[in-house]
C-alpha cells in the first residue's frame, strides 16, 4: 500500500499503478470514520433517573423499588404499569424504554403468555360504552380451587363496566338462583345507585332463570343476555376474572374457603384503591371515580360471605 502510494505521488496513474501493486481500489479509496463517530458506539448508558423535583437517583435504588413494588402480594404488572408507577406515585421522569432497559437486566420482566387464536367468527355485537358510573354492570362466576379439599367453590362478581369498580362478590361452595336474588337484593338495598341500571350476563343456568328475570323485572332493572359462546360481549368481567386468575389464583393454594375468602377480602380493597388498570387511564378504580368527582357507593354489608366455610 505504501510504495503503490509512493509511484501515485510521483504522478503515475493510480490505476495502472494499484492493478500491479495488487491493492484493491475499495482499500485504497477507504477513508477510516471520524474518531467521534466511532466512539458513538461506546457511549455508555445512564447510571441515574432524575425526579421532577431535580433529584438524581442510582438506577440500583429505582430497581430497588420495583422490586418492592413488584413484592407486594397483589401486584402482577409488566414493564408499562410499572412506568405508571415511578411516574404518578414515586415522581420519576423516565420512560417506558427505560424502564423495559432496567428490568430486563434485573431479569423482572413478565413471561409472555401465547394467547389461544380464536378461529370462530363471532356475531358482530356492541360492546357497552356507559357515560355515566355504575348505570352498567357486567356480572358472571369464576370457579376458584380449594386446594387443601381439592374442590372447587364458585365465585360470583359484579363490576361497574364505566370505572371497572368491583361492586360487590359472593363465594360459596354452591350458588343457585335463589343465591343470585339474595345476593343482588342485598347489593341493591345497601348501595345507592342510579335509577336506570342495565345488567349483562351470560347464559348461565342461574341468571336465565325465571326467578332471576323476573326479579330484575321487579325493580326495573334492564337485563341482558350474550349470545352463547360469546364471552367478548362480557369483555369487562372476564377481563377481571383474568387479572384474578393471574395476580391472585396464580400465587396462592387456599386452605379453606374462608382462608380463600380472607384472601379476596384483602383483594377487593387493593384492586379498588391501588391496582393500576389499563383500561381506565392506567389508574386505580376509586381514583378514576374520583376524578370524574364521582362519589363511590358504601360497601356491601358482609353477609355475602357469611355463608363462607
Amino acid at each position: 500500500m505504501m510504495v503503490a502510494q509512493l509511484y501515485i505521488e510521483e504522478g503515475f496513474c493510480t490505476e495502472l499503478v494499484l492493478r500491479i501493486c495488487g491493492v484493491p481500489r475499495s482499500t485504497y479509496y477507504h477513508k477510516p470514520k471520524p474518531l467521534i463517530e466511532q466512539s458513538r458506539k461506546g457511549i455508555r448508558k445512564s447510571g441515574h433517573t432524575f425526579k421532577v423535583d431535580g433529584t438524581r437517583v442510582e438506577n440500583v435504588v429505582v430497581v430497588a423499588e420495583i422490586k418492592a413494588l413488584l413484592a407486594q402480594e397483589f401486584v402482577d404488572y409488566g414493564y408499562l404499569k410499572v412506568t405508571y408507577y415511578l411516574k404518578d406515585e414515586l415522581g420519576y421522569r423516565i420512560n417506558h424504554k427505560k424502564v423495559y432497559r432496567l428490568m430486563k437486566e434485573a431479569r423482572l420482566l413478565n413471561v409472555a403468555r401465547p394467547k389461544p387464536k380464536n378461529k370462530k367468527q363471532w356475531v358482530k355485537e356492541l360492546v357497552p360504552k356507559p357515560t355515566t358510573a355504575f348505570t352498567y354492570w357486567e356480572f358472571d362466576i369464576k370457579f376458584i380451587y380449594i386446594h387443601h379439599l381439592g374442590r372447587y367453590a364458585p365465585m360470583l362478581s359484579v363490576v361497574d363496566v364505566y370505572s371497572r369498580y368491583l361492586i360487590a362478590w359472593m363465594m360459596q361452595w354452591s350458588i343457585k338462583k335463589e343465591d343470585v336474588v339474595s345476593f343482588f337484593d342485598a347489593l341493591l338495598r345497601d348501595y345507592e345507585m342510579p335509577n336506570e341500571i342495565y345488567v349483562r350476563c351470560d347464559n348461565g343456568s342461574q341468571f336465565e332463570s325465571g326467578m332471576v328475570r323476573e326479579y330484575f323485572q321487579s325493580k326495573g332493572i334492564n337485563q341482558e343476555f350474550t349470545k352463547p359462546a360469546t364471552p367478548e360481549q362480557n369483555a369487562h368481567i372476564e377481563s377481571y376474572h383474568s387479572i384474578i386468575a393471574n395476580a391472585v389464583c396464580r400465587r396462592f393454594e387456599f386452605e379453606s374457603l374462608s382462608n380463600a375468602t380472607e384472601v379476596f377480602i384483602r383483594w377487593e380493597s387493593f384492586y379498588n384503591k391501588e391496582r393500576i388498570h389499563s383500561g381506565i387511564g392506567f389508574t386505580s378504580p376509586e381514583k378514576y371515580l374520583a376524578r370524574q368527582q364521582v362519589l363511590v357507593p358504601k360497601k356491601l354489608n358482609d353477609k355475602k360471605n357469611e355463608k363462607a366455610a
